[in-house]
């Protein structure tokens, strides 16, 4: 870096200022960026300037959460620094784990799997500002899978034909595979195939212009940074926002399709959105629930619903819906478990410092908060569960809220496709009652 400490990652000043004075905790919460950049990817995710403004976004993302954000995708990149030192925080985002030339314009191996590796950072990245927690193997040659989500082990495709997927599936049947939104047409309803929002030529993209950008490959920012951090954490603000996520679920479970949640989820398709909330069940669960038209509202026509339908596929129905609960419920815990396992494992590779303490404590504090979330998120569902089991709430009527509660609790739909498929069938039946 030619002696010099490369400020690109964080462009704001007053960061910088405060950092060199051993101002930590002030330097934790300014801003990434002095001011707000529009970009290609925010386009693509959230439509033109205008149209996010009418959304209401908030693009500020401060240094402290982006740090927290990267680092616990992967605990194991603090090994060694000293966030004292300028130059070892800004090798934090870079990417020291390649090394020799690399030419763009050629395919060659590397490059390939270089861009890979954009791949994967980038839609981790899009995976945790849904709230799934997002491991990375410690080990390399993982036959298989290439990250973990949620505990769930994962393949990672990013290509311009489906072959290398089918052989994936051919030879993994068990471990679900994300793709890139091109392949979307040659898995449609594959159990096992999750679209990203994310492009082929995004992809490379950012790969060629983040390599044409640094002076050595030592200098390669991480993939986030290089296309604008607020895209991925305007996901995050959706994604966390409980108005957005019921209009959403609530369009899906009464088949209809919200032109505004479209855009601010990113999707291009109201079938894609029930993928997004729930998987490949979710592709049908819409049309399914769709048979009730929404006459489910405020338990007015609930009363009159139950006159004319078989009592014993209600409770069939409401068994589905408790089976759903217990089983997010498992996977909430066991979320609550890897994100204490990463703070530990970020507290053993963190050398002793001040400015490491403060950063670790920073890091735990908003961990805590996660957990805490994860912790009232499970009490809700508790608490909803005995309604539907002694028969006093129609079910239908608590369904849009059991989807919004473990949509923003981040369990991946992977987990509970076995689940959603039998409400499926059990609504579906329930569906034909009332026809």
């Amino acid at each position: 870096m030619n002696g010099e400490v490369n400020t690109m990652s964080i462009t704001n000043k007053r960061f910088w200022e405060y950092w060199e004075k051993g101002m930590y905790e002030k330097a934790l919460n300014c801003a990434m960026e002095e001011k707000k950049r529009e970009n290609d990817m925010q386009t693509m995710l959230f439509g033109t300037p205008e149209e996010i403004r009418q959304t209401g976004l908030i693009t500020t993302i401060s240094v402290g959460e982006f740090i927290h954000d990267y680092v616990m995708i992967s605990p194991v990149v603090v090994k060694g620094l000293d966030f004292a030192r300028s130059e070892d925080l800004f090798s934090l985002f870079t990417l020291s784990q390649f090394a020799g030339n690399i030419n763009t314009s050629v395919q060659t191996s590397d490059m390939t799997q270089l861009q890979g590796y954009v791949a994967e950072q980038m839609i981790a990245a899009e995976l945790q500002a849904k709230g799934h927690d997002v491991e990375f193997p410690e080990e390399p040659n993982n036959p298989g899978w290439d990250i973990l989500i949620d505990g769930q082990k994962f393949q990672v495709k990013n290509l311009a034909n489906p072959y290398a997927v089918r052989e994936h599936l051919e030879k993994y049947p068990d471990i679900p595979v994300i793709v890139n939104e091109e392949l979307a047409p040659f898995f449609e309803g594959h159990p096992n195939v999750y679209i990203s929002n994310l492009s082929r030529g995004e992809v490379l993209e950012a790969t060629s212009k983040t390599i044409d950008h640094a002076a050595d490959l030592l200098d390669f920012e991480i993939p986030l940074i290089s296309i604008g951090v607020n895209s991925i954490y305007n996901v995050k603000r959706v994604w966390h926002d409980d108005i957005t996520i019921r209009v959403a679920i609530t369009d899906v479970l009464t088949n209809t399709a919200s032109r505004t949640v479209l855009g601010v989820l990113g999707q291009k398709a109201g079938t894609i959105v029930g993928l997004a909330l729930f998987g490949p069940a979710g592709a049908i669960t819409g049309a399914t629930l769709g048979a009730f038209g929404g006459m489910s509202q405020g338990g007015k026509l609930s009363t009159r619903i139950k006159r004319f339908i078989s009592k014993q596929q209600e409770q069939k129905t409401n068994q589905a819906v408790i089976n759903l609960i217990d089983q997010a419920v498992v996977h909430m815990k066991h979320k609550d478990e890897i994100k204490q396992k990463k703070l530990q494992k970020l507290k053993d590779n963190l050398v002793d410092s001040r400015a490491n303490r403060v950063i670790f404590e920073h890091i735990k504090k908003r961990q805590k908060k996660m957990m805490l979330y994860l912790s009232n998120k499970i009490e809700e569902l508790q608490q909803i569960k005995p309604s539907i089991q002694q028969g006093n709430t129609f079910v239908l009527d608590v369904l849009p809220d059991v989807f919004v509660i473990i949509t923003r609790s981040g369990v991946h739909p992977s987990l509970l496709q076995k689940e959603i498929k039998a409400l499926r069938f059990a609504t579906g039946r329930l569906a034909e009652k009332i026809k």
